[in-house]
């Protein structure tokens, strides 16, 4: 190699790993939606499937939610507690003793089960397309 060419050459050899470096990193978090949006699952009942919604958003003390049940007409619930720790999210409603325990298995999928008096189902919720 060419003695005054060699500072150059790493120069460029770094400059081009850390562009490299920089571009994974924006691609990785344009890639982690988090857990804020909405999103449906069903239950299955004895009278058959109902749906459930959950609308989640940021606030400055972490997360807060609202739940919908459109095939009882129940709109905006609000939610007592909204805790997200990545994977786990969990919602609770005292008032109508239900809570929420899911993992978040994708970007869009989150697998749980919803608890009310004492009552266990499974409850696997979707990203809801925003309009």
């Amino acid at each position: 190699m060419i003695p005054y060419l060699y500072p150059y050459t790493k120069t460029l050899i770094m400059n081009r790993i850390l562009t490299s470096l920089i571009l994974i990193l924006a691609v990785c978090a344009l890639n982690a939606q988090g857990i804020e949006g909405s999103w449906t699952g069903k239950i299955t009942i004895p009278q058959g499937e109902l749906s459930i919604n959950f609308h989640i958003s940021a606030s400055d003390d972490g997360y807060t939610s609202t739940m919908d049940s459109p095939d009882q007409g129940a709109m905006g619930i609000p939610v007592d507690s909204t805790l997200y720790v990545e994977p786990e999210l969990t919602i609770k409603m005292p008032a109508i003793d239900f809570v929420y325990n899911g993992t978040l298995t994708g970007s869009d999928e989150i697998k749980g089960t919803m608890t009310q008096f004492g009552q266990t189902l499974e409850l696997n919720l979707t990203r809801m397309e925003e309009e």
